[in-house]
């Protein structure tokens, strides 16, 4: 059962609540907040709508909420598994008698699953040159509906930028800066400052480890060498 599985490491918010009450949630990494209406779970916040307009931290949370499935504890791990696939959603809400207990991911369903290579579950997702701006990452993001975008150097892969960097720039970053006063967006800027290097890769043949770097990582990178190959993200490992 899936009972055994819970997650409990939540945060729940109001679907009425200013989304400015959550982002720095997402600063921190965490997984998303969980949307209630009342005392009825309602959905998730899913950081990628945050990208899709021109973001008030006055709007509500509502509007930036997606529908999640919720299940009961009793369910089997094959069944979450079958429901996952079909909402298209990594995530599913745990329930008993009506009450919120917590939550399970991909991740949770896919170490009960046999172990695939890397190449054989990988998208090819495609990756931005460390010579873009934030607003190319922002519309490349959007393209390719993901949480994180590989950065690469002609075809090697350096790193990569996540949705929460690009939410961090747009909602803390000064328009104007000493060097640049010129510049009044932070849209403008070159990710080559932000990207994040330290990124554990595993070529197209790896089993064993990739779940667990997905659990750290929330993403797994796939290179040939040092040729930038795919990308595993959460609900890739369960197709």
């Amino acid at each position: 059962m899936i009972k055994n599985l819970l997650r409990y490491d939540f945060k729940t918010v109001d679907k009425n609540d200013e989304i400015g009450k959550v982002l720095g949630y997402f600063y921190e990494g965490g997984d998303f907040p969980i949307v209630m209406d009342g005392k009825k779970p309602w959905g998730i916040v899913d950081a990628r709508r945050l990208l899709r307009r021109k973001l008030s931290i006055n709007e509500k949370v509502e509007h930036f909420t997606v529908g999640v499935p919720t299940i009961d504890a009793s369910y089997s791990i094959q069944k979450a598994r079958q429901v996952m696939l079909k909402s298209g959603q990594p995530f599913l809400l745990v329930t008993y008698e009506g009450k919120l207990l917590g939550y399970i991911t991909a991740i949770d369903v896919a170490t009960q699953l046999g172990n695939r290579a890397a190449g054989d579950i990988m998208r090819y997702v495609e990756p931005i040159n460390e010579n873009a701006t934030v607003a190319n990452a922002i519309s490349t993001l959007r393209r390719n509906n993901t949480f994180v975008l590989p950065v690469t150097s002609g075809s090697r892969f350096i790193g990569v930028i996540r949705v929460r960097d690009v939410i961090r720039i747009e909602t803390t970053h000064d328009k104007k800066t000493d060097y640049h006063p010129e510049k009044t967006s932070p849209l403008d800027m070159q990710i080559k400052g932000i990207v994040e290097t330290d990124i554990r890769v595993v070529e197209p043949s790896a089993k064993e480890e990739i779940v667990k770097i997905v659990d750290k990582q929330g993403f797994a990178i796939v290179c040939k060498g040092e040729e930038y190959k795919g990308l595993i993200e959460l609900i890739d490992l369960i197709r």
